[in-house]
């Protein structure tokens, strides 16, 4: 299972990526901590989960989500964040996540939703994006 980081902590990401070397076949493909290089990633790496943060060193992860989605990215979009999940969850919903996570209190959480991703069958290929429709 590849998955992309786009948080603007580095030292959040290298604490992710550690606790993700015990989910079997879980691969860190691309990180990023700007909305622009988030987005660019995901379309060139192709992961199947993008794990992101609202709050990057420039730009948003709201803004990554309605960019992905309007591309045709389908894989799995989770935020992780430490903002509000009753005031930022709903609209991350409607943008299209497939999970809210708290950066501090939820990670195991996140694990064990990414362990069944990963020990799930596949139903098929993902989607190829197009790069150019990921900046409209």
């Amino acid at each position: 299972m590849k998955i992309a980081l786009i948080d603007g902590s580095e030292i959040f990401r290298r604490q992710v990526t550690e606790l993700l070397q015990d989910i079997p076949g879980a691969t860190v493909v691309c990180q990023a901590e700007h909305e622009d290089v988030g987005v660019l990633t995901v379309g060139l790496c192709a992961p199947d989960v993008v794990l992101v943060d609202l709050t990057l060193t420039s730009g948003s992860g709201q803004s990554v989500l309605t960019r992905l989605r309007r591309a045709g990215y389908t894989g799995t979009v989770y935020v992780v964040t430490a903002c509000d999940e009753t005031e930022h969850g709903p609209r991350c919903g409607e943008l299209g996540a497939d999970g809210f996570y708290d950066k501090q209190y939820d990670l195991h959480r996140l694990m064990t939703a990414l362990n069944v991703l990963a020990t799930a069958p596949r139903l098929g290929a993902q989607a190829r994006l197009r790069i150019a429709n990921l900046w409209s």
